[in-house]
């Protein structure tokens, strides 16, 4: 199950993956910046600015407090996505025990037995609407083809509170049809990772996409009202 912290234990046992998807040719990412580049042109927004659009002032702070120090939910949230990212593409990592609680479970989830991976932390943009994004999983099993974005919480009993990420995906759906038509998504996942326990929150492509297109168009609005003077 991956490198514990000092070893060297290959990862095992898994079918080995057909090749990933090519990168989106010209399309670069800043994370300092957070922002997106593609043929030369800034990207205006990000999949991430548009859908915490609607979070309250209230949330938005108590994210912020949350964020930091060696329990914040940057810290987790990386580490947790560095290590599922080095499980399905069969590389080797290291992580510190403390994660093992989010991971054991993460890692014996039904999803990823079985399967091949195409993609993962695979960065888009929609190329009629100036907005970019990275999702964190494409994958490929006697179920079809899956398109999957991974949260983190502190708690067991946060799993269960979790919404899904559904006009993320749906954004990363869109995107995908546009540059690979020919992979047809049979089923959008958010899988919901906590301490002993996943969940899998499984949702139909167009469904996402249809919130993403909603939510996009919210936004667009409020931002044609903010400079309507």
């Amino acid at each position: 199950m991956g490198l514990r912290c000092g070893q060297s234990v290959p990862i095992v046992g898994r079918v080995r993956n057909p090749p990933l998807l090519d990168p989106i040719a010209e399309l670069d990412f800043f994370e300092e910046q957070h922002r997106y580049r593609w043929r030369g042109s800034w990207i205006l927004d990000n999949v991430s600015e548009v859908c915490s659009d609607e979070l309250t002032p209230f949330a938005k702070a108590r994210i912020e407090e949350t964020r930091h120090g060696p329990d914040g939910w940057e810290l987790r949230g990386r580490t947790i996505h560095r290590c599922l990212d080095a499980q399905l593409t069969d590389q080797p990592f290291v992580h510190e025990d403390r994660w093992d609680a989010w991971l054991d479970p993460l890692f014996d989830e039904p999803l990823f037995k079985g399967i091949e991976t195409l993609a993962t932390e695979f960065r888009l943009v929609d190329q009629y609407n100036n907005v970019a994004g990275s999702f964190d999983f494409l994958v490929s099993s006697d179920a079809g083809i899956t398109l999957g974005d991974l949260k983190t919480v502190s708690s067991r009993k946060a799993v269960s509170g979790r919404k899904p990420a559904t006009r993320q995906l749906g954004a990363y759906a869109k995107m995908l049809g546009q540059h690979f038509p020919k992979i047809r998504i049979d089923r959008c996942v958010t899988v919901v990772s906590g301490p002993e326990r996943c969940r899998v929150i499984t949702e139909d492509p167009q469904e996402c996409i249809k919130a993403w297109e909603e939510a996009l168009g919210v936004y667009r609005a409020k931002q044609d009202a903010a400079f309507d003077f």
